[in-house]
């Protein structure tokens, strides 16, 4: 399965998300991290710095590293990414029970493959009006059907309130029930280079990233 983090709106929360759903997969299942955002957060989080590798020229077994999770493997963010040329799929080939990319906020060639090869594109949005237009901006790319959403640090607030009542009036298919609230333990994870289900495995945090990875797989 190929679950790709995108907005094209960025701050929205794509690698917290990408990062602490698939700590909650490798406790059960073999998970591949694949960076594709230039940026390289998902990459920092691992110790892993954005280099010229160019992934998609080199032998798969000289561009994925291991991180301190034996269940979780990761190949690095490129510089050279930005050259690309249309070579994503022979990369989801790989034998893993689960692939997870961290996508760049933008729209381009690479993120139109990342779309178009993805079996789910989970999109975060925050809870407010623009960041629900770039969802909605997503679907009219028609890039790929099953497209879900679903609300990031939401506060227990009117206007919050209001953006999920909005959000439920959408067709079910277009959305996820489990939202993640604001968070200062999400929020310090790059501090920790930890994941909030690893630091805090029992936390509201933790059981509302399991509860949406259940919505998924």
């Amino acid at each position: 399965m190929i679950i790709s983090l995108y907005n094209i709106k960025g701050g929205v929360g794509k690698t917290s998300t990408c990062i602490n759903l698939a700590s909650t997969a490798s406790k059960t299942k073999k998970v591949l991290i694949i960076d594709l955002d230039i940026q390289g957060a998902s990459s920092y989080f691992f110790g892993k710095k954005p280099k010229k590798r160019g992934i998609f020229k080199k032998p798969i077994e000289k561009i994925i590293k291991k991180t301190n999770n034996p269940n979780i493997d990761i190949i690095p963010s490129d510089k050279q990414l930005i050259k690309y040329q249309g070579e994503l799929k022979k990369l989801l080939n790989l034998k893993y029970d689960i692939i997870f990319i961290d996508a760049p906020a933008t729209l381009n060639d690479l993120t139109k493959d990342i779309l178009k090869y993805s079996d789910i594109v989970l999109s975060p949005v925050l809870p407010n009006i623009l960041s629900l237009r770039t969802y909605n901006q997503l679907l009219e790319t028609k890039l790929n059907k099953n497209i879900k959403l679903f609300v990031n640090a939401y506060e227990n607030k009117p206007s919050h309130k209001q953006i999920v009542k909005a959000i439920l009036k959408l067709p079910k298919s277009q959305y996820l029930k489990t939202y993640i609230p604001k968070s200062e333990k999400i929020e310090n994870m790059p501090l920790y280079k930890m994941s909030v289900v690893d630091k805090y495995p029992y936390s509201l945090e933790t059981k509302r990233y399991q509860k949406l990875l259940s919505e998924l797989i």
